[in-house]
């Protein structure tokens, strides 16, 4: 896994995995059943007077059902279904807000663009975010415009920036606190539960696309002595220069996670073993004082990422046992019949 060169930022997936359909879904519902609530009780508490009370009312009779409805199927609902109940949501708070009436009234409903915001700060991407933010102000615009007076421009920019600013804190809290959750402190690489969600949904990729896809275990040698004789923080120095430049030699597919001590997972799509072979090669010349051991294996096709890994873990142990320093290569799923499912040495 490689970091962004213009931000800084780690390059992951197009999808993010570290959120699922089932939590958005459920939020997105307690949010919309909430307004729903809302927009009835205007019915039975004490509020300012509403032009169109009926029309507000239908607001929440519609909201509350679907927020229920989103809230009961969120287990196996399609994503999709997310972008209904937020469309739904936007288009209620601007009904709600044309209710109200002409008065100054119509920035309090108007403020329910913040569920909005806080929503789409949390789980989604920021252009997708901001195209939801974006029409939530065209239609709170258009409904203010319908009865248009100067002091309303202010009463816009005002709403907006109430709804804006908890979309900035969100999206920025929720992305630091994802980032320390998936990757490694003191590398930066990928942690072992981001592992865990990126290698079964790159093999799911592979099979749809009956493309190949291979492992590399890795593993520094040596690094227990560096720790003893120099110190843990020599020891930290190594991991963090090994990782840095084994970075620079990854392609932007390629994901490295970091998974125990002195131990390391490389994920290559797109890659038979002889190139995942090559792969570590280039980690070898980009690292030249970096001495380690690396077990490589290719996807059959068929094995889950458990199955994948364990080989790849077999190899690197087979490499380990017989010196170091160089790889051995899981050929269980080799085309050559004269090398199959017999493991070898690639390279020192």
């Amino acid at each position: 896994m490689r970091p962004a060169r213009d931000s800084g930022r780690w390059v992951t997936s197009s999808s993010d995995p570290s959120t699922d359909v089932p939590t958005m879904l459920g939020w997105l519902a307690m949010l919309i059943t909430a307004g729903g609530l809302v927009a009835v009780s205007v019915e039975v508490l004490p509020y300012w007077p509403i032009a169109h009370k009926r029309f507000d009312l239908g607001i929440g009779a519609l909201l509350g059902p679907l927020g229920v409805a989103l809230w009961m199927g969120r287990r196996h609902a399609p994503r999709w279904m997310m972008h209904a109940g937020l469309l739904a949501g936007v288009c209620g708070i601007s009904g709600a807000v044309w209710a109200v009436g002409p008065s100054p009234q119509t920035q309090a409903p108007a403020l329910f663009y913040v569920f909005l915001s806080t929503f789409t700060g949390a789980f989604l991407p920021r252009r997708l975010a901001i195209g939801y933010l974006g029409l939530a102000g065209a239609q709170y615009l258009a409904v203010l415009a319908l009865h248009w007076r100067a002091e309303m421009a202010t009463q816009w920019v005002l709403t907006m920036l109430a709804v804006t600013v908890p979309y900035a804190v969100t999206s920025s809290l929720v992305a630091r606190l994802r980032s320390l959750a998936l990757h490694d402190p003191l590398t930066g690489l990928a942690n072992r539960r981001l592992l865990d969600e990126l290698l079964p949904a790159r093999l799911t990729v592979a099979r749809r696309g009956h493309r190949p896809i291979s492992v590399a275990a890795l593993d520094l040698d040596g690094l227990k002595a560096i720790n003893d004789l120099a110190g843990h923080a020599t020891g930290d120095l190594l991991l963090k220069a090994a990782a840095r430049c084994w970075s620079s030699a990854l392609r932007a597919g390629d994901v490295m996670a970091r998974v125990g001590g002195d131990e390391f997972i490389l994920v290559l799509p797109d890659a038979n073993l002889g190139a995942a072979e090559a792969a570590v090669q280039r980690l070898r010349a980009a690292a030249h004082g970096v001495a380690f051991s690396a077990g490589v294996a290719c996807w059959t096709g068929e094995e889950d990422a458990a199955s994948l890994l364990r080989r790849a873990d077999a190899a690197l142990y087979a490499a380990k046992q017989s010196g170091g320093a160089h790889t051995v290569s899981d050929t269980t799923s080799d085309t050559r019949p004269a090398l199959a499912h017999q493991p070898r040495v690639a390279s020192r």
